[in-house]
């Protein structure tokens, strides 16, 4: 069996890029003359596309399926569990290598890391599984890491997916901040985190910090149903990746302040902001929101670039990735010239996204301390703000459903994983406003749902 590639994009505008490309583009192409004044500017790390007539090749993946058997995952959840589970088992190609865990109060190695070979062996582990006791969720993680440790350096890439509907209530540690660290010495070794929460009971912060510090990718379903879909996302996300460990660094000229607006991991031991991003698919892009500050009086030097960016990647035969250096200079006007300019539409949107993320976390607090008011406040002022951006309204729609519930649980996952999909995902490069049909068209991992919790492309059961 062979990696699948995404469909190739075709921008109508361009040919695709033969390389990868990192492009600087401000919401507009000029600056306010003696103004103070900030300007978003939107940074696109871009995968080419890739060539269909290049058969792949790649080194063994390695996983390990960590699967809660906890007495609240009993009957349906572990059944859903083990079907998601055996899903990713059919897709690994012989020589990659796999591991099983299962944990309740203790972690057990149903199956050593080895290569997949015919299947049968996970397929009889997985079959065998029995609901247990409490949740030792970090000896199952820690269990699923050990298995993969030995060999991670060999691997294109060695991860760790973790599915749990409850709270780690058992065992050496039990908080997420020391967990999270576990995953980040996991993720320095070559080992990286993915999480799957299940219902209305799982820690959702431990899951989202667990992935972010272990540079995996964090998920959710309402029901055990819903994680058929994230499941197959994942491996197809994999499947498809064209750059890891993928580090943008920024600098201004002298006297420009900068902000990241996305919620990145940023490094700014060395002086240089260094961002770090997710892992790109070929033919996609991640991408970065930052707000120059511009002061008044300001006025560029000739030849010299406002904003430069400089990228690093790895590939994932660990080769490093040359992505061209990209430079920004911009022009100053009059304000009435600047006012007659007109915005880019993927920058306004992209902006859009990222504040809408944060009413979308102010409104998960409200909810959390039960003022459904100020939730639904906040929900129809989002609505009149963002009213030309159609995912944005997709998502407000959804939220409303569950706020009009009161289902307080469910509502601060949603607006979580929400909130964090809209200002950390990647995204493809031709993309344009939201459009379920057109969304359904492309692969799983580019797509903007209108629920992250719910199966499919629209709003949340009733």
């Amino acid at each position: 069996m062979s990696a699948k590639r995404p469909p190739k994009s075709t921008p109508a505008t361009a040919a695709p890029a033969a390389g990868p490309q990192v492009i600087l583009k401000p919401l507009k192409p000029a600056l306010i003359a003696g103004l103070a004044h900030t300007v978003p500017v939107l940074v696109r790390v871009q995968a080419p596309d890739a060539d269909p007539s290049v058969v792949p090749v790649r080194r063994p993946y390695h996983l390990s399926l960590v699967i809660d058997r906890s007495g609240s995952m009993s009957g349906n959840p572990l059944q859903e569990a083990v079907r998601c589970s055996s899903h990713i088992v059919d897709r690994l190609l012989p020589t990659d290598v796999a591991s099983l865990v299962t944990f309740d109060h203790k972690a057990t190695l149903l199956a050593p890391a080895q290569p997949v070979g015919d299947r049968r062996a996970l397929h009889r582990a997985l079959a065998g599984i029995q609901c247990g006791g409490n949740t030792d969720l970090y000896g199952g993680w820690a269990t699923g890491a050990d298995s993969l440790l030995r060999d991670a350096a060999s691997a294109s890439i060695a991860r760790i997916i973790l599915l749990t509907d409850g709270n780690a209530n058992a065992g050496e540690l039990t908080e997420a901040p020391q967990i999270a660290e576990r995953c980040t010495h996991a993720a320095a070794r070559g080992i990286t985190t993915s999480t799957y929460g299940l219902g209305r009971d799982f820690n959702e912060t431990l899951m989202i910090a667990m992935a972010r510090a272990g540079g995996g990718n964090h998920y959710y379903g309402d029901t055990a149903a819903d994680l058929f879909e994230p499941f197959a996302e994942e491996f197809d996300l994999i499947s498809n990746l064209y750059a890891r460990h993928v580090r943008l660094s920024i600098a201004t000229c002298p006297g420009v302040g900068m902000k990241v607006l996305n919620d990145y991991p940023v490094d700014a031991r060395a002086g240089v902001p260094a961002i770090s991003l997710p892992d790109i698919p070929w033919g996609a892009e991640a991408w970065v929101l930052v707000e120059l500050s511009i002061p008044a009086g300001f006025v560029p030097k000739p030849g010299m670039p406002l904003l430069q960016a400089g990228v690093t990647g790895t590939s994932l035969e660990r080769a490093p990735i040359a992505f061209p250096e990209a430079l920004l200079a911009m022009d100053t006007v009059s304000p009435q010239v600047w006012d007659a300019l007109t915005a880019d539409s993927l920058v306004h949107s992209r902006h859009a996204e990222v504040e809408a993320s944060r009413l979308l976390e102010q409104a998960r607090t409200a909810a959390d301390a039960g003022d459904w008011d100020r939730v639904q406040a906040l929900i129809e002022s989002a609505g009149r703000r963002f009213g030309d951006q159609p995912w944005v309204q997709e998502v407000l729609a959804s939220l409303e459903q569950i706020a009009r519930q009161r289902d307080q649980a469910r509502f601060g996952k949603e607006s979580l994983y929400t909130a964090m999909k809209m200002r950390s995902r990647v995204a493809a490069k031709d993309e344009g406003l939201f459009d379920i049909a057109r969304e359904a068209e492309v692969p799983r991992f580019l797509r903007r749902d209108g629920s992250q919790g719910t199966k499919g492309m629209g709003r949340p059961r009733t």
